[in-house]
């Protein structure tokens, strides 16, 4: 089968559910590769006893014929933004430093009531405000990927921010999947950094109690995962309405994971013209327009657009954040 840990949240999940290996066994691996990636400063608080109980409940769960679900047994990572109780929770922040909440993010209690395994909180920019993940108080996260050429070959890489570690941590697979917040951009940037999916769900599809704010109208909380299926996974079992967060949104969860048919004949996709700035590099210039190309080779309908505001959108998030 290879290494535990190069298996997808869905590859994982089966895996566990045909008793191909217990959910202590992908904890511990996750565990021993996280003890191997240290270089990497993605964590910034590991809790392998609890990820170990977490997981044993797991299993126990399972030989009882009770799953909690597709995510049971599943080990993740947490952004510091998250307030778990009993768990360092700081935001990156000297200033939070030794803070150890009382009580569960909305978000994160849903995961584990999931059956998720929670192994540690992972780093970030100081309060959510930065695209690289360099203002940390814990130090700057480590992108585990390098470039093969051109002038930054062979040297560091920012995974991006603000959940550089979330990003980082996925894509050096020394976590499944990990969750994110979205500010203006904060899983989006550091997702595309780190060659994995970052979601940013609907404004009010995530409860935002217990998770420490930035700009509360533009906050969103969402998964980082390495696969589309995986993210659909994780923001199912993420979601709900949360009557402890005004925004939150009173609507039935869909099922994400079976919304992903893979069809997408007959769809129209535009393509705003403002969105292909001077200056950008040839090499993004060529994965911008493959990106295109497959979507049209996949049925889609292609249209050039224009959204003139887009020159506002900036300043206007400046203004709001």
């Amino acid at each position: 089968m290879g290494e535990l840990t190069d298996l997808t949240i869905a590859e994982a999940g089966a895996a566990l559910a045909e008793g191909d290996f217990t959910a202590r066994e992908l904890t511990d691996a996750y565990l021993s590769a996280m003890a191997d990636a240290k270089a990497l400063n993605a964590y910034t608080a590991e809790t392998p006893e609890r990820a170990q109980d977490m997981a044993d409940a797991s299993d126990a769960r399972r030989a009882k014929g009770a799953s909690a679900g597709p995510l049971d047994g599943i080990p993740l990572a947490i952004k510091d933004l998250f307030c778990t109780e009993g768990v360092l929770s700081t935001a990156g922040s000297h200033i939070l430093d030794g803070f150890e909440p009382r009580y569960e993010s909305t978000v994160t209690q849903n995961l584990w009531d999931a059956g998720a395994v929670m192994l540690g909180k992972v780093n970030m920019d100081e309060f959510a405000m930065g695209s690289a993940n360099i203002t940390s108080h814990y130090g700057p996260t480590i992108n585990p990927w390098k470039a093969n050429t051109g002038d930054t070959a062979g040297k560091d890489l920012v995974p991006g921010g603000s959940s550089g570690g979330s990003a980082a941590a996925v894509a050096a697979r020394i976590a499944a999947g990990a969750t994110g917040t979205d500010t203006g951009g904060s899983i989006r940037q550091p997702g595309a950094f780190c060659g994995i999916v970052g979601m940013k769900p609907t404004y009010g599809r995530c409860s935002r109690w217990g998770v420490i704010a930035f700009a509360s109208s533009l906050d969103q909380a969402g998964p980082l995962t390495r696969t589309v299926e995986d993210s659909a996974l994780m923001l199912q079992a993420m979601s709900s309405y949360d009557p402890k967060d005004s925004t939150s949104v009173d609507m039935p969860v869909p099922d994400f994971a079976a919304a992903l048919t893979g069809d997408i004949r007959g769809l129209r996709v535009g393509v705003p013209a403002e969105y292909r700035m001077d200056g950008t590099p040839p090499e993004i210039e060529v994965l911008w327009q493959q990106g295109i190309d497959w979507l049209r080779d996949a049925g889609a309908e292609i249209v050039d657009i224009s959204l003139p505001h887009t020159k506002y959108a900036l300043p206007a998030y400046y203004i709001v954040a």
